[in-house]
């Protein structure tokens, strides 16, 4: 998009201030490549564009480091807000049809086990849109929402109720398991006292949920790490690395031949994966094709019938 000004006959590629608030937000001009899927030198030479037409620093680099100038600092709010609204411009053109741009935030359980189907969905019904994933933590994705820089989001349901304005729709309920290397047996409580424990994030709205189950029942001190990752988690878990309560996706499902698993010994909320959205776009052509393919999506059952019936599971040992 190109805004122009007559009286100096400035012409502004918005492209260009997204590469700058790219490099503020990642930190470096290489960073900002990366997330942009451009090269440093294309990067470098929007700012430098900026830089000439603005007639003044906008980056103060050091090393491999870039930081903003006190002017560009004083520019970033609007320089994001003529960011935001070309892409609700964007998306206004293509409201009433399946066309333009649309874009789904993701947390990372969600990016592997929904977002696929979703994609050949798009791309087979609506062939002119232009999606988009964009990855995160339930928390960085929901600010997204309300910034309106994502149309959509899959996260966990938030510790809050959501204004008004939002719908929410339950995607799948996860239960929680105690999981450790395949080679180590059932996890006991006085296991769970004295082995390592790789924590899922407490700061996580997901985290939060399994830290009230585990702080009566775990020593801090033996707390190895904490984190926000599923994957690395499991890969943690899968070389012996300790213990960790997990919620019962597919993808950790798919590890039980190098896994064991142990239900907890008192019931604790499941982790409900939820799609959330503003109800102003749910009825747009595109919101709507999303939430369908959505709807359709064989969701992984992970009730404790159905897991004691197809993963072996033992019982929590209070012993």
């Amino acid at each position: 998009m190109l805004l122009f000004h007559t009286s100096k006959e400035i012409v502004l590629d918005i492209r260009f201030l997204e590469s700058l608030v790219a490099v503020i937000d990642g930190g470096s001009i290489s960073a900002a490549a990366r997330a942009q899927g451009l090269t440093a030198t294309a990067v470098s030479q929007r700012i430098r564009a900026l830089e000439v037409e603005f007639q003044t620093e906008l980056l103060i680099r050091t090393g491999h480091t870039a930081i903003p100038s006190k002017t560009c600092i004083e520019l970033l709010p609007r320089a994001r807000d003529l960011i935001n609204q070309s892409a609700c411009l964007k998306r206004d053109f293509g409201r009433n049809s399946l066309s333009g741009p649309f874009c789904i935030g993701a947390i990372e359980t969600a990016l592997s086990e929904f977002i696929p189907s979703i994609v050949k969905t798009v791309s087979r019904e609506a062939p002119d849109c232009h999606l988009s994933i964009k990855p995160g933590t339930s928390n960085q994705l929901f600010e997204l929402l309300e910034r309106d820089q994502i149309d959509l989001a899959v996260l966990v349901e938030p510790p809050f109720v959501i204004p008004k304005s939002y719908f929410s729709i339950t995607l799948v309920s996860q239960i929680w398991l105690l999981t450790q290397h395949i080679g180590a047996g059932t996890i006991t409580r006085r296991s769970l006292l004295e082995q390592p424990i790789i924590l899922y994030d407490r700061q996580s709205w997901g985290g939060q949920l399994a830290w009230k189950w585990l702080i009566d029942r775990i020593n801090p001190e033996n707390i190895l790490c904490e984190l926000d990752a599923m994957r690395t988690i499991m890969a943690m878990v899968e070389n012996g690395l300790g213990i960790s309560l997990l919620p019962a996706s597919i993808g950790l499902l798919a590890h039980q031949d190098n896994l064991n698993f142990t239900f907890p010994g008192q019931p604790l909320p499941e982790r409900q994966i939820v799609l959330i959205g503003k109800k102003t776009e749910m009825h747009q052509p595109l919101c709507r094709l999303v939430q369908k393919a959505f709807g359709q999506l064989d969701a992984q059952n992970t009730s404790t019938c159905f897991l004691k019936a197809k993963v072996k599971i033992d019982d929590f040992d209070q012993g």
